[in-house]
């Protein structure tokens, strides 16, 4: 039985809290979380309430929050959506600080996001009988001496 898309990701988020945790970029580091982060190099993309997206990298997570890369040249509203490639997740989130080319933001939300809509496809026009006949035997007149 396969797993759905995106179920991964939310077992890891909810598994992310356990002692299996990954180990600090710095060990002599002081951890001021209340919960440990997980490595990780996922892309992303920030989705801005215009519409417009930004890629990114998901550098880290937890249960509550993330550590995003990306241009320290892009400007980041308080609030938006990101996206983590591959999966079928919208988060909202919150922006908490900035330095840099990283940024750090708390998950307010997250849901799974809806499939794409399929537009019906249009009717072909009909054909008229007389214009494809006058084409193919155009065609027909360059192949054939006759």
């Amino acid at each position: 039985m396969g797993s759905m898309p995106g179920e991964g990701l939310v077992r890891f988020l909810a598994n992310s809290g356990d002692a299996s945790g990954a180990a600090a970029a710095d060990p002599h580091a002081v951890e001021r979380r209340s919960e440990p982060r997980t490595p990780t190099n996922w892309i992303g993309k920030i989705r801005l309430s215009d519409g417009e997206e930004i890629a990114c990298t998901v550098k880290d997570v937890s249960k509550s929050g993330a550590r995003l890369g990306l241009p320290d040249t892009v400007a980041l509203p308080e609030s938006f959506q990101l996206k983590v490639v591959g999966y079928d997740f919208l988060f909202n989130v919150r922006s908490v600080w900035r330095k840099n080319h990283c940024a750090g933001v708390r998950i307010e939300r997250f849901a799974k996001q809806p499939p794409p809509a399929i537009e019906p496809e249009k009717p072909k026009p009909e054909a008229d009988p007389a214009e494809t006949s006058r084409l193919i035997g155009r065609r027909l007149s360059r192949f054939s001496p006759y």
